[in-house]
């Protein structure tokens, strides 16, 4: 059974960079993720077993759709909401080191012509078949190949952009309509800026090697008058999408606007710019430092800064008050998997909290961390998060410092202790993996404990410092 996915009304938008291994300074493949649901969804973080399934046995859909299910599925551990798999909500990692680095919701940028041509099937698969080709898949083509077989066979209820990888390459799939679909391969030296409007422009099908898409896509966009040949190569977003990003630049293009600026400011875009390129190359080579710099970005020093000075701002920034989770999962090909696949999750908005390693490699995940509702619960590691959050996000100019620095001073010692800890870990690992596995275990664990505890007290003194300040705060004095 697929887990049903949230309110339809929720806002279920999202931000994802997806950076290939030569953009990146130790030649790991990094997928960055800001999960932006309407701020009350509670996350959680669990691993899911490998199983064995019964002949004839199906998956069911929340639209009410069966299908068959396979004889085994592997291993995986998810960040997810509390009410399940729902679109763009889940990252995932699977034993054979494919992610899912997670997705951007497109149905608001989606053309009325498209979908007359190719409407979504009411009774189709949601978001939760990304993790069902993941159950079964061994690398990130692979997994692309079973999405987009699984869309052209069953349909699709409403479309997204999902980011697929493993530790070798990286895909990036966009449902065009009900059935209709493209894949594009990320280049090895670039990364990919993704928001809420489509991203994917022309598409080479003679190129198997780089690009995936629906069977007979193209002469599907001409006979229904979605792509004129005559008026150039098809373009899979103007065939499918409204051009949202043109009339709510605040909203997508922005967005990509800004993390271009920050992982390519040799190259100037003007921030008004109705179409950004699909892929660039990084001014530097990328680190996973860099990269959540970028999902904690506020458009400081901008003049669309989300905390101005004086007043207020409409703008969309990267990093939003409402977002309920944050992740860079880090993926390197030369370890074990166990070793070379890491969640480094935050469990609310980025501003406010800390990345946390998780490596695939470990036996359980911290109670609080897996504990997560529709309600309050002073255990869960979410809503202790969503505290300090609600404290802090109103009075962001005045509070920011007394938590932002200590997050990054964590984060900060975690990656400069990473090498020497993984060298300690894979020589454990290789002679002896259950004991390797352990100390994996303890060590993740034991930083997700110690940023809890920290969380706590730093709501303590942010509460305080309020308490002391507040009508001096609010009266601009």
């Amino acid at each position: 059974m697929i887990d049903r996915p949230a309110d339809p009304e929720e806002r279920q938008e999202c931000y994802m960079i997806l950076a290939g291994k030569n953009a990146t300074a130790d030649g790991s493949i990094l997928l960055a993720h800001d999960n932006d649901l309407a701020g009350h969804q509670a996350s959680l973080i669990e691993k899911i077993p490998r199983m064995k399934h019964e002949p004839g046995e199906m998956i069911t859909f929340p639209s009410g759709l069966e299908i068959p299910q396979v004889d085994e599925t592997c291993e995986w551990m998810v960040l997810r909401i509390y009410s399940g798999f729902a679109e763009g909500d889940a990252v995932a990692i699977n034993e054979y080191g494919v992610s899912i680095a997670g997705g951007v919701a497109q149905g608001s940028d989606h053309n009325k012509k498209a979908g007359e041509a190719d409407p979504f099937i009411k009774k189709g698969l949601n978001g939760g078949v990304r993790y069902v080709a993941l159950e079964r898949s061994k690398t990130a083509r692979e997994c692309v190949e079973t999405m987009g077989r699984l869309y052209t066979q069953y349909g699709v209820t409403y479309p997204s952009g999902v980011g697929v990888a493993d530790g070798n390459e990286i895909w990036y799939i966009e449902a065009g309509g009900g059935h209709q679909w493209a894949a594009v391969r990320v280049p090895d030296d670039s990364y990919l800026a993704v928001a809420n409007a489509y991203r994917i422009g022309e598409i080479d099908g003679s190129d198997t090697e780089n690009y995936l898409a629906s069977p007979n896509l193209l002469n599907f966009a001409k006979e229904k008058g979605l792509w004129d040949p005559a008026q150039g190569p098809f373009n899979f977003a103007k065939a499918f999408g409204l051009g949202k990003v043109n009339d709510n630049p605040y909203y997508d293009s922005r967005r990509v606007w800004r993390g271009l600026q920050l992982l390519s400011p040799g190259v100037e875009f003007d921030p008004d710019l109705k179409e950004y390129p699909l892929f660039m190359k990084p001014d530097e080579k990328l680190t996973m430092k860099k990269l959540i710099d970028v999902l904690r970005d506020t458009y400081e020093e901008t003049p669309y800064s989300l905390y101005p000075e004086e007043g207020g701002s409409k703008e969309r920034g990267i990093a939003v008050p409402h977002c309920i989770h944050t992740d860079v999962v880090q993926l390197r090909n030369w370890l074990p998997n166990d070793i070379g696949s890491v969640l480094w999750a935050g469990l609310g908005s980025p501003t406010t909290t800390a990345y946390v390693p998780f490596y695939f490699g470990i036996n359980e995940i911290p109670r609080a961390y897996q504990t997560a509702g529709p309600t309050y619960d002073a255990g869960s590691a979410f809503w202790i998060n969503r505290s300090l959050q609600h404290v802090v996000i109103p009075y962001y100019r005045h509070l920011i410092g007394e938590v932002l620095p200590v997050w990054q001073k964590f984060e900060n010692e975690a990656m400069a202790y990473q090498p020497a800890f993984e060298k300690a870990a894979l020589e454990l690992y290789t002679a002896d993996k259950p004991l390797g596995k352990s100390f994996l275990t303890a060590y993740s664990n034991g930083q997700a404990l110690n940023v809890l505890e920290t969380t706590k007290k730093l709501f303590e003194i942010t509460n305080s410092r309020l308490a002391a300040n507040t009508r001096k705060w609010v009266s601009g004095n």
